[in-house]
C-alpha cells in the first residue's frame, strides 16, 4: 500500500485538491505521463493520462468526473 509522503516543493509539478482527493503529478516521474490521486493520504487510484486507463488501484463514477473536470479546465 502506497501512503503519501512529503516530498520537497521542486519535485512536485502539480497538487490539487476537490471533492475530498488529492491530484498529484511530479516533475521527471516515469512514463506515461499520469497522476496518483489521494484520499485521506492513501493512494487510490493511479491514472494513465495518455491512455485513459487505471495503472493501479480503481476508479469510481466520482472520481473519473472529477479527473474529467481537471482535464477540461487545463489542470491535468
Amino acid at each position: 500500500m502506497f501512503v503519501m509522503t512529503r516530498r520537497t516543493n521542486n519535485d512536485t509539478m502539480g497538487k490539487i485538491r476537490r471533492g475530498n482527493f488529492i491530484f498529484v503529478t511530479w516533475i521527471g516521474d516515469h512514463a506515461p505521463r499520469h497522476v496518483h490521486v489521494f484520499l485521506r493520504g492513501r493512494l487510490v487510484v493511479k491514472f494513465d493520462l495518455e491512455q485513459n486507463k487505471v495503472m493501479e488501484g480503481s476508479m469510481s463514477r466520482r472520481l473519473l468526473k472529477l479527473l474529467n473536470q481537471l482535464r477540461t479546465e487545463g489542470l491535468l
